[in-house]
């Protein structure tokens, strides 16, 4: 026990000698509140006089923030969205980098630690086989340049959850289209359900997302997503961020960046949506207490 007790104060001190900036972008409603649901999770995180704030301006006068970060020596820098991002990937001499609130990927962005938007292949399966657990196989249509990471997490997750995955690679909007083209003249409704990656490369949410969700309502395909959006506009189900607990992980990911390698995982830290009405139309069966799960609920109307 004394051990434990020394060991946990060693791990107190390094902590709290720690300096975390973090870069953020000023933005409008409703991305402002987003933001500050994150930076809560961090500062939450982290032991009090840890975290040194700077919200980038749209016009950035990047010779003052290599100055401030300079005067600050900080151990780890944190970046929440692209231009952060890129700021801070493009600088000569780096601290330790952790990214959030940003479509990363090991392949995309090498340099550094991070959580992605994109959530978790396993939490949605696990979400699928609870919603409806006749579905066998899944579908999905992805980038290659930035996704691959993905399917490769997913095939072990369909795996162990007993599941197929068919990827269709993709790697612009014409050849997206196509594919999914042949998901919905091959699937079967039966057994089969399209996972939709939030790739607006891919799938433009103002013209093909649409078309997608009409083809489905039409075929009665289970489609199901990791955009709160595409639940609003029909899917199935969403698993989106929870912006706090993001932070909050981002924040841990801060305190073990002195002695870790890079490396981005998926988002796990999330939230669940359903669309009550999608699935009345699917015929399936969605009891009170299995809706109480749900963050949030659309109703069936």
């Amino acid at each position: 026990m004394l051990m434990a007790a020394v060991l946990s104060v060693a791990i107190a001190r390094s902590a709290s000698a720690l300096t975390v900036a973090v870069l953020y972008p000023e933005a409008a409603a409703p991305y402002r509140a987003l933001f500050a649901e994150i930076l809560e999770g961090i500062e939450g995180g982290l032991p009090p006089q840890t975290v040194h704030r700077y919200a980038l301006p749209p016009e950035l006068d990047t010779v003052a923030l290599d100055r401030w970060i300079d005067r600050l020596a900080p151990d780890a820098v944190i970046t929440l969205g692209r231009v952060a991002a890129d700021y801070y990937e493009a600088r000569p001499a780096k601290k330790p980098w952790i990214v959030g609130a940003l479509d990363a990927s090991p392949q995309t962005r090498p340099k550094a630690r991070g959580v992605s938007l994109a959530v978790d292949p396993a939490l949605l399966f696990a979400t699928l086989r609870q919603l409806a657990p006749t579905k066998r196989r899944i579908w999905v249509v992805f980038d290659p340049a930035s996704e691959r990471w993905l399917v490769d997490l997913a095939h072990a997750a369909a795996r162990t959850g007993g599941l197929s995955l068919t990827p269709l690679p993709a790697s612009d909007a014409k050849t997206a289209w196509r594919q999914f083209a042949h998901v919905f003249e091959t699937a079967d409704p039966d057994t089969d359900a399209l996972w939709l990656i939030a790739n607006p490369q891919l799938v433009d949410p103002s013209a093909v997302l649409p078309a997608l969700v009409e083809k489905s309502w039409r075929r009665s395909l289970v489609l199901f997503t990791n955009s709160l959006h595409h639940v609003h506009r029909g899917a199935l189900f969403a698993l989106y961020p929870d912006n706090r607990r993001l932070g909050g992980r981002l924040a841990e990911l801060a305190l073990q960046a002195r002695d870790a390698a890079p490396a981005i995982e998926p988002l796990r830290a999330v939230k669940r949506a359903i669309n009550l009405k999608i699935a009345t139309h699917l015929a399936l069966r969605i009891d009170q207490p299995l809706e109480r799960e749900f963050d949030l609920v659309l109703p069936p109307w």
